[in-house]
């Protein structure tokens, strides 16, 4: 077994106790969800398969006072061939009695195995866990994303042709692709990467393109896709600072965004490697300055209530995660409500993170821009701060060098925003401090109690004293 999962697997950050969700006590605990996952989980017939390990993916706990969906990650042993996979699977724990068994007859009474797979068809795509109250979705089987099924299932076959043309010239012929899940998050939407090997029949020689496949739940990809194709356009004759990435194409019966690869490398990969990391987060706080100040055609937009109102809700995460926190989370977000004027709205990209930005040859690229809205600028620098100084999957970065690097990035933004735009730094770092611990909670980050920990504690310093 891998030494990530047994770290993961050894840990005891046991859920909060909750009156209301007393199953949490087994479910939050990945060591014990592994025994019930072994003992429920039915194989079909032809498979050959063991679990062998069970890791915390996200939590969505406290978010509804109904149910909470527990997303994990099985590691599966075939027993054939010796092969590794991993196997996404989603609890949903219900409050009311009877209520997860209700659910359950739903989904067994419809289709849930129409176009799964073979390869992916390891285990009845839906089972009852009824002493926990839990109805398990086993991947790529979602109630709520019906054409996930489809999109693993093979409707994908049509991307072979734009792909191809994407390659110039010569007579490219499609020799073998892969699909495989970049990110799920369930019951609200998959990346799909599709990648696509290619020969050309009159040299020989073969190329690989790739493509990248946004499944929505709902008709949300149809407003990417144009939002996307509008910034495309806009950024693609490259007179500005950034570019976003490009899309290919909607694909409706399937509620489905195509994108093409952003190129370069993420910021989150340049700072892991350690080379180049102040000159990437210079050039990206360059971009982001250009961004927040371009004339661009968005009709969404967010208040300062709203922003308080998401601020709110993380720091009510945090109390139920971490109760002897809840406190100074409250605090700091009190601080916030109090302390931030309203301004004229702008665009933010609004998820702005180091795994957002690509970096190439002296070129920034926007990726996963379904949150783009008009709202206060300083917010895009201060969430990107704000996982720099928590080390969001950057944990092996020496917290000097995080905080060199996030001051680094503020400079250079700073630089090119007018100057009153600082004043509301501190305020929005610290917020976005606060949202970041809750995302570490849904994540389930190793050590999350501790860490949650540091982070609204950098929250209150940032409040403070502002970045060192």
């Amino acid at each position: 077994m891998p030494a990530a999962d047994r770290q993961l697997i050894g840990r005891r950050d046991v859920l909060p106790a909750d009156p209301e969700f007393p199953q949490l006590a087994i479910a939050g605990d990945c060591r014990r969800m592994l025994d019930v996952f072994r003992a429920n989980l039915r194989p079909v017939s032809h498979a050959m398969c063991d679990i062998v390990a069970c890791v915390p993916a996200r939590f969505r706990c406290r978010q509804s006072t109904s149910r909470c969906v527990l997303q994990y990650t099985l590691r599966i042993a075939d027993r054939r061939t010796g092969r590794h996979r991993e196997q996404p699977v989603t609890g949903v724990v219900y409050a009311r009695p009877g209520e997860a068994e209700r659910v359950w007859r739903e989904l067994r009474a419809g289709d849930a195995w129409r176009d799964i797979p073979a390869e992916w068809l390891g285990f009845e795509p839906v089972a009852l866990i009824d002493d926990l109250q839990m109805v398990v979705q086993v991947f790529p089987y979602d109630r709520r994303i019906p054409s996930l099924r489809r999109a693993m299932g093979g409707a994908l076959e049509g991307l072979d042709a734009p792909l191809l043309a994407r390659l110039g010239a010569g007579r490219w012929r499609e020799c073998g692709h892969t699909l495989e899940p970049a990110r799920y998050r369930a019951e609200l939407g998959a990346i799909l990467r599709y990648t696509l090997r290619a020969r050309d029949a009159g040299t020989g020689r073969t190329r690989l393109v790739r493509c990248y496949v946004k499944v929505y739940r709902g008709d949300r990809g149809r407003d990417a896709f144009d939002r996307l194709r509008s910034l495309s356009a806009r950024a693609g004759d490259g007179r500005k600072s950034y570019a976003v990435v490009r899309p290919i194409a909607y694909l409706a019966e399937l509620g489905a965004l195509v994108l093409e690869e952003a190129r370069g490398t993420t910021l989150l990969e340049a700072l892991r490697r350690g080379r180049g990391g102040a000159a990437a987060v210079r050039l990206v706080g360059r971009a982001v300055a250009a961004f927040n100040q371009d004339d661009l055609p968005f009709t969404r937009w967010q208040s300062r209530g709203d922003q308080i109102a998401a601020l709110r809700r993380a720091a009510a995460l945090v109390r139920w995660a971490c109760p002897a926190l809840g406190g100074e989370a409250d605090a700091i977000t009190a601080a916030v409500a109090t302390g931030l004027p309203d301004v004229q709205p702008l665009p933010i990209h609004g998820d702005l993170k180091p795994d957002h930005v690509f970096v190439s040859h002296g070129r920034v690229t926007f990726i996963d821009l379904d949150s783009v809205v008009l709202g206060d600028p300083v917010r895009d620098p201060a969430h990107l701060v704000a996982y720099l100084l928590a080390r969001s999957d950057l944990e092996s970065m020496p917290l000097e060098r995080a905080r060199a690097v996030a001051a680094t990035f503020a400079e250079e933004y700073f630089r090119h925003v007018p100057q009153r735009w600082r004043e509301r730094f501190p305020l929005h770092c610290a917020g976005a401090l606060v949202e970041v611990a809750g995302s570490i909670f849904r994540r389930q980050r190793p050590h999350w109690r501790r860490r949650i920990a540091w982070v609204i504690a950098e929250a209150r310093s940032v409040l403070d004293r502002g970045i060192r």
